[in-house]
């Protein structure tokens, strides 16, 4: 799935950076101007239908692509989003449905150009953690690991975002080619009859065909560094066997709907996807702050705490139960001196609460004892 990235690329591109200069093209132009120009906005993203189907894998690997499908279909993200052009300076909010949970994940973009960083809130990792194990019940982390980063925002500094990218195309270097005269110039080619107006809403549909004309026209006219730029979007583009996008923009309510329809093939696997995106847009007042510096976390501070959280070994809560269960069905009696013995060798591997009950069943065979 990682391949169809592009698929969002190009619904983005089309979306917020279209212009023409024909009279439907002129006013669906001048309404994703008009979108753009608003702050703030609902959004959501749904997974109509996804499917993988596999020409040489064996029967198992199938199997397990095809379930892999299922879950992923009907997936839907919605949430919210705003954005402060003059401070350089972003929220959005998700909601993300999938597998039966929902996982709330919220972000803060400071997009300074010599120090830019996100903030992303660390409240989606016990529901994530729960999707996790539904396909590995060995997950060396458990919820309890998370409760001290609550209320926390990771800090990604530059070079946070750079290590995690090194030696890959960087998205923001390919996009930034599109917000160019460039697009606006290659879209009057096209024909005006492919705009289509009914009342309140302007639709158009681009298919593979119209972005591969795109790039070829900045690769005519274009810097050095926008021809560099489509040669790596390019070879994403190629990745696709077809490409089927309808944006329709409601010009009353200020509001688009996009669908995608959207094929791969690689080594002998077949991947379809269909995708519903939604956008209201709207103007707010409200300010962007970002998280205080009291409330956030380095990405070295936290992956040094979970990682000692994991040295630690301690105990899920399904061992504990078992091992509390030995002690209150054991028949054996267990004096002060070996019940403080069990209480020190296993404190360290135990919660606070786990601990207390622990101490509590050891009493109360002590105290049967004597």
């Amino acid at each position: 799935m990682k391949k169809l990235k592009v698929v969002i690329m190009m619904a983005l591109m089309i979306i917020f950076f279209a212009g023409c200069k024909k009279e439907n093209q002129k006013e669906f132009s001048a309404e994703l101007a008009k979108q753009n120009e608003m702050n703030a906005g609902k959004y959501s993203i749904v997974v109509d239908e996804l499917a993988i189907k596999g020409e040489e894998q064996d029967a198992p690997t199938r199997t397990s692509m095809e379930m892999v499908a299922k879950m992923v279909s009907g997936t839907k993200i919605t949430g919210d989003y705003q954005k402060d052009t003059e401070a350089k300076l972003a929220k959005i909010n998700m909601n993300i449905a999938a597998l039966g949970q929902t996982v709330p994940l919220n972000m803060y973009f400071d997009m300074k150009e010599n120090n830019p960083s996100v903030y992303l809130s660390t409240e989606f990792m016990s529901k994530a953690l729960e999707i996790a194990k539904e396909f590995n019940a060995e997950t060396p982390i458990n919820a309890k690991d998370f409760e001290q980063f609550k209320g926390k925002y990771i800090h990604l500094t530059n070079e946070d975002i750079e290590k995690n990218t090194a030696g890959k195309t960087q998205t923001s270097d390919i996009t930034a080619s599109f917000n160019s005269k460039h697009f606006v110039d290659y879209l009057d080619t096209l024909d005006a009859d492919s705009f289509k107006q009914e009342g309140n809403t302007i639709q158009r549909t681009f298919t593979k065909k119209d972005i591969q004309g795109f790039f070829d026209y900045v690769k005519e006219n274009g810097s050095k560094k926008e021809q560099a730029s489509i040669k790596d979007a390019e070879k994403q583009l190629d990745q696709l066997s077809s490409y089927k996008q309808t944006t329709t923009l409601n010009t009353k309510k200020h509001a688009q709907k996009t669908t995608i329809q959207a094929n791969t093939k690689s080594n002998g696997t077949n991947l379809s996807l269909k995708l519903t995106i939604k956008n209201d847009t709207k103007d707010s007042k409200r300010k962007i702050e970002l998280p205080k510096k009291s409330n956030t976390i380095s990405v070295e501070e936290f992956t040094e705490k979970i990682s000692a959280g994991q040295q630690q070994g301690q105990f899920s809560q399904e061992e504990f139960n078992e091992i509390l269960a030995d002690i209150n069905n054991s028949n054996e009696q267990i004096t002060p001196e070996s019940a403080e013995q069990v209480k020190r060798a296993y404190k360290p591997y135990l919660t606070d609460e786990q601990f207390k009950q622990l101490e509590e069943a050891l009493n109360a065979k002590t105290t049967m004892a004597t």
